[in-house]
């Protein structure tokens, strides 16, 4: 018998499915190795319930490979204000990506109970993402963090260390997710989580996945980023070239607005993406998802 259900979990070529009359444990067919096609947690599936096997994956409206999920309607991108340092580019990362694949993004800065000097993510904000400043260990603001999350599917995202785990173990008591100490050699996380899975979370679901400390920007040409940052939208089609790549070109109405409505920093993110990848990618074309 065919059931449609939910993606759940993947480990070791098995999926967690839940389906309206309970839970299967189901392989993918062959069918999908030789598509070279990857079931996805997060995605909406038929399986042969016979079998327990996914016969096959209904239409996505968005995926993301690192972490791997499909049909997400936010990420939250997480950062820690201390404890490792937080790096602007890497936040920049995840967030480029997200917009990419056109989901929602939410800044969260954990350990901000250890934040201390000048506050270093106001032009975030101006720049149109939603931030929350929280702690997992004294259980600042979460109730607003779940707020946020109501209502939606969510994935967490970020590096190693930030705190992911404990925010989760914080928000669903009882989900008992490992938890690692930063290592003080290398000043970075251990990686704890080793699966993608999807929790509940009051009226919405959230998806834990493992956590890494490096995230390159493949596959977007170089005249889709400028897309990914909301800042700069204002400004599209306000240049003097309709190709524009608000670099090296004159009369460029984003150039104008940095120091002004675009914070330098974000701009610098954006020259290092595109000067990074227009030689190798901008020569696919291509447009950005939307």
């Amino acid at each position: 018998m065919n059931k449609e259900g939910l993606i759940t979990k993947g480990v070791g070529g098995e999926y967690t499915v839940v389906c309206d009359d309970g839970v299967y444990i189901c392989t993918a067919r062959g069918v999908f190795r030789n598509r070279q096609i990857t079931p996805f947690v997060g995605d909406n599936c038929i399986i042969d319930t016979n079998k327990n096997a996914i016969q096959s994956i209904k239409p996505r409206k968005n995926i993301l490979r690192r972490p791997p999920v499909a049909n997400i309607d936010q990420v939250i991108v997480t950062m820690a204000a201390a404890e490792p340092e937080f790096s602007a580019g890497l936040l920049d990362r995840f967030l480029v990506i997200a917009a990419y694949e056109n989901v929602d993004a939410v800044i969260c800065i954990n350990k901000y109970d250890l934040h201390k000097g000048p506050d270093i993510y106001t032009h975030y904000g101006k720049a149109g993402y939603p931030l929350v400043f929280v702690s997992a260990a004294t259980g600042l603001d979460l109730d607003k963090l779940a707020a946020i999350m109501s209502g939606k599917l969510n994935v967490f995202a970020g590096p190693s260390g930030v705190g992911k785990s404990s925010l989760i173990n914080a928000l669903l008591p009882g989900a008992n997710m490992e938890t690692g100490d930063i290592s003080q050699r290398l000043r970075r996380g251990k990686h704890t989580t080793r699966h993608a899975e999807i929790l509940a979370l009051g009226a919405g679901y959230l998806v834990d996945t493992p956590g890494f400390s490096s995230l390159e920007v493949e596959g977007i040409p170089a005249e889709d980023i400028g897309g990914c940052f909301p800042e700069f939208e204002p400004f599209f089609g306000m240049c003097k070239y309709n190709n524009c790549l608000h670099d090296k070109e004159t009369d460029c109405a984003v150039k104008e607005q940095v120091g002004i409505a675009i914070h330098p920093k974000r701009y610098e993110s954006y020259l290092g993406f595109v000067r990074n990848d227009s030689n190798e990618i901008a020569k696919k074309g291509g447009k950005r998802r939307r």
